[in-house]
């Protein structure tokens, strides 16, 4: 008898034996001695592996281990495991603090405009980039685009003090040519949210466009001539090819943004920007953390808010997903 009998499926219910099917043993076999054999056939490159595999699992995954500190009064002392568990006393202290909410606003405030003016921007940016037909011209306006990305946030907030500088900047020099007054935009806090995000959309929409003209360029050509042959528009033809075509791309990144709604604001984007006097409206949670794990020492309660931090991105991106992969049939997972 074959080691699985669909004839007599209670005999071996009754024994409690669980009976795998000899089709599905045979393919479980085939798919190990498959494995094996590639890795015999290419050795060399799986040796490769390693060096990035060991230093993934010491950089990305020993660091977890740390995060017990978020329950306990960590000192170095004691050290990891001789330090006293506390509970949620750490998550308790975080929402006693007065100072919490303020910069949970902050963080909150500028993710959301960051999200809702910025997150179209290289959509749209990619769409005009792609219904260029100069080559040239294509290549330079993309090259120049990307360009700041590269450049660190710390020469890019030397640039905006000097753009935006209330006796010499150029900003102010033609408001003051126009109405005869200026705005100190970095001494007022009511400014910073709009001038950072501004900066941040500045600085990455050449950069995030890649992927949308990336995902266009892989739409049948021929959707298009035959689009032309119907009489189309180029708007239709985006509104019809386009944006459907590179739809699954945008929930990806739309997906993917919404776990950054409490850390999008990034610590070296947003601390060479701040000074004291808008320090109200700058202040984020990244920076808040800095100061209360790094300046007071205050390790545990640091690793309570990050641990919190991502718990809340983790369980926003599950819900974005669901929500599109209800909505559109497709999603990150």
């Amino acid at each position: 008898m074959s080691a699985y009998s669909p004839l007599f499926p209670t005999k071996y219910k009754e024994r409690g034996v669980e009976m795998v099917p000899t089709s599905k043993v045979k393919v479980m076999k085939s798919t190990k001695n498959e494995l094996l054999l590639q890795i015999k056939k290419h050795w060399i490159f799986y040796i490769f592996l390693i060096p990035a595999t060991v230093i993934t699992l010491l950089f990305s995954y020993r660091p977890y281990i740390w995060l017990t500190m978020a329950f306990q009064d960590f000192s170095f002392k004691d050290g990891l495991f001789g330090s006293p568990f506390v509970g949620l006393q750490n998550f308790k202290d975080i929402l006693d603090t007065p100072d919490f909410y303020r910069v949970l606003r902050n963080t909150i405030m500028i993710n959301v405009l960051g999200l809702a003016i910025g997150f179209p921007v290289p959509i749209l940016f990619a769409l005009m980039i792609n219904e260029l037909r100069n080559d040239k011209f294509k290549r330079v306006t993309q090259t120049i685009t990307y360009l700041p990305h590269f450049i660190s946030w710390v020469i890019v907030a030397g640039l905006v003090y000097k753009i935006l500088n209330e006796d010499i900047g150029i900003v102010n020099v033609i408001l003051r040519a126009i109405s005869g007054k200026t705005v100190a935009f970095l001494k007022e806090p009511k400014y910073f949210w709009w001038v950072f995000v501004l900066v941040s959309i500045w600085k990455e929409m050449g950069w995030n466009s890649i992927i949308y003209i990336a995902a266009m360029s892989g739409i049948d050509q021929e959707l298009y001539d035959a689009a032309t042959v119907d009489g189309a528009t180029k708007l239709q033809k985006v509104r019809y090819i386009t944006l459907p075509g590179i739809a699954p791309t945008i929930a990806l990144m739309l997906i993917l943004a919404s776990g950054r709604l409490l850390s999008g604001a990034s610590f070296e984007a947003v601390y060479p920007m701040r000074n004291p006097m808008i320090n109200e409206t700058a202040e984020t949670i990244q920076i808040f953390n800095y100061t209360q794990g790094v300046l007071y020492n205050r390790y545990s309660y640091a690793a309570a808010l990050d641990l919190a931090q991502a718990v809340v991105a983790f369980l926003l991106v599950c819900v974005v997903n669901y929500t599109i992969k209800k909505l559109r049939g497709y999603g990150l997972f």
